[in-house]
């Protein structure tokens, strides 16, 4: 009976603790999908902000591309932005596996799984590909080259502009998004 009573208690404290660990997994889940909806909306309006040089965004060009370039780490977030439009232009999501191959693109996403690429940031840049505005929320991505930075503090998500680095693209970016950033350079 004592034996019985034991390995009761042993299944009972082990679904227990299977049933917590999925609910911790799921919460994190949750509050990381939240992150990167907001995140999304952050890319929308960001370029919302910002001017291209012409060759950038020639007039027969229909769509405004954002490029997710590494692990997708929006999901179904970037869902709605396809739905949006920037200067008159519909916003198209292409995905692309690395930083060695992007096409043209208005806005690049730089995923943390690029981390260990942030060097090729500066020869994409100057390489001869049109303007593109580069964001992540990889630490360092200003330092590295990039021109916004997403990042979290206490809980809320703001940005670092490297206004600097944009201009020597030709990008402006607009006095409104400049004040609402938390540093620029």
């Amino acid at each position: 009976m004592l034996r019985l009573f034991r390995l009761f208690l042993f299944l009972f404290l082990f679904w227990t603790s299977l049933w917590v660990v999925s609910r911790v997994a799921d919460v994190q889940a949750e509050e990381c999908n939240h992150e990167y909806h907001l995140k999304a909306a952050f890319l929308v309006n960001f370029a919302k902000f910002i001017t291209w040089p012409e060759q950038a965004l020639p007039a027969d060009q229909q769509d405004f591309v954002l490029c997710v370039v590494g692990k997708d780490v929006f999901g179904s977030a970037l869902d709605g932005v396809e739905s949006k439009t920037v200067g008159g232009r519909t916003v198209r999501v292409v995905r692309v596996k690395s930083l060695k191959n992007v096409p043209t693109c208005q806005m690049l996403f730089i995923s943390p799984s690029e981390a260990d690429n942030l060097s090729l940031i500066d020869r994409w840049a100057t390489g001869g590909q049109k303007a593109a505005v580069m964001v992540s929320d990889v630490f360092n991505f200003i330092e590295a080259g990039g021109h916004i930075q997403l990042i979290v503090t206490d809980n809320r998500l703001s940005f670092v502009v490297n206004h600097t680095a944009m201009r020597k693209l030709g990008l402006q970016a607009n006095s409104s998004l400049l004040s609402l950033a938390s540093t620029v350079y």
